[in-house]
């Protein structure tokens, strides 16, 4: 009956092996092998209290039965009783003082008890029995981790490979992502192809590569081992919306576009899906229709969430439709009231509309929703100096933005801009010229730069900083006008469009309010 009990036990028949092993236990009362499988049964048919009831009359039988002590152990700590579970396994080690499974299992409650040096002291006791333990091994390398000691983590890795399981998957894997974190990528790819030639099956292998690729910026090897996985998993559409975005990253955007609509295909209700084919048809091929069609399509699956309003209304602010940007924004804030970019772009979309009492009430609500919004603190603090008033708040402001971003060079213009209103020369020239250093080629921080030196009457620079402003963006009329009134005479003007910034990533996220930091400009 015993031996057909652990048979039925093992094909998973649990009902009828209970039966058997306790048709045993009637004839055999005090056998322990009996109660010892009775008690491993009722744990895999989850029937903890018999199986608690099993381990502890075996160890009334045998007191120095050290598996009973640790399978009571195991149900403790399974409840959430970890003193309990320690008392256990301390009785296991007691009744064999050589076991270096006991110390492990000590380890592991220390562990969950975050108390790590102990956990570290038990699971070297384990390995001073057996120094091949491979779990112990990973449990010291897992502590070492959580301890922020990548190097000795990575040495037990190293000595698990080496000397006591070549083959240790689990040893490789972490091995694998600790180089990746130090940016070692061709000594993890060395061990990932070792995986992927013992694992072929593996399919997170040439994902993990492809990670790795990514980190390298070499998109057509990522591309590869993505479109190979895809081959193994073609109904994953979570690798497809990958596979996408690395088409994107490698500037194939028709393949990325054409992957997109094919994905929609298949489920028309992600998303953030419909939000990335309508930055491709906007950013990348002007579709201003289709762009806004995906966004409504994406608005219509959830109308609570505010990308879609975002990203809508950031469409028609680049069309120059702004007050059909200004009523997206609008609703989008009726359900997200405490979504700060969208009270951002709002009140950067009133300043076209030269409403300025409203862009002034939208910057100080982004603030209050976030103080650290430092868009917003460097747009209302520029938007003062411009007008030239509230300059003490205006310096303020755009301060507050800075320690948020202290190299951002357009935030340094505003606060040279505001110097420069408030007549504080000196510190407005430092300030611009950080600006320049920081950011070039950007033509309002020349145009700055050449305003203050006309007021120190330092002609020759005026005229250059002007002129580069000018070579940067020759459609700037009104500074045309500037530079012959000031006696330059005709400047060289090419004939062609400033330079801008790919905004397909300026998604709604706060990085897409960068844009808007100085009147007219868009950065």
């Amino acid at each position: 009956m015993t031996r057909i009990a652990a048979l039925l036990s093992q094909t998973g028949n649990q009902r009828d092996a209970t039966a058997y092993a306790e048709r045993a236990l009637k004839l055999h009362p005090k056998d322990p092998r009996v109660l010892s499988l009775l008690g491993n049964i009722y744990v895999a048919s989850g029937q903890v209290d018999k199986a608690m009831n099993a381990f502890q009359q075996l160890v009334e039988l045998e007191p120095k039965r050290v598996d009973a002590y640790y399978s009571l152990a195991g149900i403790f700590a399974a409840r959430g009783n970890l003193d309990q579970a320690e008392v256990m396994i301390r009785k296991g080690i007691s009744a064999d003082p050589n076991s270096g499974l006991g110390y492990y299992y000590l380890g592991k409650i220390a562990v969950e008890k975050k108390m790590l040096e102990p956990a570290l002291q038990d699971f070297q006791k384990a390995l001073s029995f057996h120094p091949h333990f491979e779990q112990a091994h990973l449990e010291v390398a897992r502590i070492y981790e959580l301890q922020e000691k990548p190097a000795e983590a990575e040495k037990i890795y190293r000595f698990i490979l080496e000397e006591v399981n070549p083959r240790s998957r689990e040893a490789m894997v972490r091995l694998v992502q600790s180089l990746i974190q130090r940016k070692e990528f061709d000594e993890a790819l060395h061990f990932l192809d070792e995986l992927a030639q013992a694992d072929p099956s593996n399919l997170d292998i040439p994902l993990q590569q492809a990670l790795i690729w990514v980190e390298k910026k070499e998109y057509p090897k990522a591309i590869e081992k993505v479109e190979a996985v895809i081959q193994g998993r073609p109904d994953d559409l979570r690798l497809s919306i990958y596979l996408a975005s690395l088409y994107e990253e490698s500037k194939e955007t028709e393949k990325a576009i054409s992957l997109y609509q094919d994905i929609l295909k298949k489920d028309s209700k992600l998303y953030d899906v419909h939000i990335r084919l309508g930055a491709l048809y906007f950013y990348k091929e002007k579709k201003i229709d289709e762009a806004l069609q995906q966004g409504e399509l994406a608005r219509k699956i959830d109308e609570q969430r505010p990308e879609a309003y975002l990203f809508n209304g950031l469409v028609l602010y680049e069309a120059n439709r702004y007050e059909d940007a200004a009523q997206v924004f609008i609703k989008g804030i009726e359900k997200n009231p405490k979504v700060a970019d969208l009270h951002f772009h709002l009140g950067a979309t009133y300043d076209k509309l030269n409403r300025f009492n409203d862009v002034v009430k939208q910057m100080e609500k982004t603030i209050e929703i976030d103080p650290k919004h430092a868009n917003a603190l460097n747009y209302l603090g520029y938007t003062y100096a411009e007008k030239g008033i509230h300059l003490n708040e205006a310096v303020d402001l755009i301060n507050r933005a800075l320690a948020i971003r202290p190299d951002d060079g357009y935030f340094v213009d505003s606060l040279g801009w505001a110097y420069y209103k408030e007549g504080k020369i000196q510190e407005a020239l430092e300030a611009l010229k950080k600006a320049v250093s920081l950011v070039p080629e950007d033509p309002v921080i020349h145009e700055h730069l050449g305003e203050l030196y006309l007021k120190e009457n330092r002609l020759d620079l005026a005229k250059e900083s002007w002129a580069h402003s000018l070579k940067l963006d020759p459609k700037n009329d009104k500074l045309i006008s500037r530079f012959r009134e000031a006696g330059f005479g005709e400047p060289v003007l090419e004939d062609r469009a400033p330079k801008k910034t790919d905004m397909l990533d300026v998604l709604p996220t706060e990085s897409s309010s960068q844009k808007e930091v100085s009147k007219g400009s868009v950065h």
